[in-house]
């Protein structure tokens, strides 16, 4: 270190990161690593949420199917319900392939 680098340190300190993030900046880095990582672990948490909630909603319309009795409003609304479940995890994909397009681009890494 320079002789005014020195002096800087001296006067302010140095800042250091909680120990308990310590794991997380040697795995992902600090700048672009760790925004990466914060970034992968993010779109893992929502296509994690969503895969439940698809499942979730495609159970619900087959139950509500099953239990409709013939009644024809029931049983179109119970289509409606696994149509949109379907929609939403095609949507998924395609937010999937985007980001991993975005990823080639930007250099980042996203699900490491």
């Amino acid at each position: 270190m320079t002789l005014i680098a020195q002096d800087i340190q001296k006067e302010l300190g140095q800042i250091k990161a909680p120990a308990a993030l310590e794991p997380f900046i040697q795995r992902g880095g600090d700048g672009a690593g760790g925004i990466s990582l914060f970034l992968s672990n993010l779109i893992a948490l929502i296509y994690s949420v969503a895969g439940v909630v698809f499942i979730f909603m495609l159970v619900w319309g087959a139950f509500e199917w099953m239990v409709s009795g013939g009644e024809k409003e029931k049983i179109a609304s119970a289509q409606k319900r696994i149509t949109f479940a379907v929609i939403g995890i095609i949507l998924l994909s395609v937010t999937f392939a985007i980001i991993a397009v975005i990823s080639a681009f930007t250099g980042f890494s996203f699900f490491i």
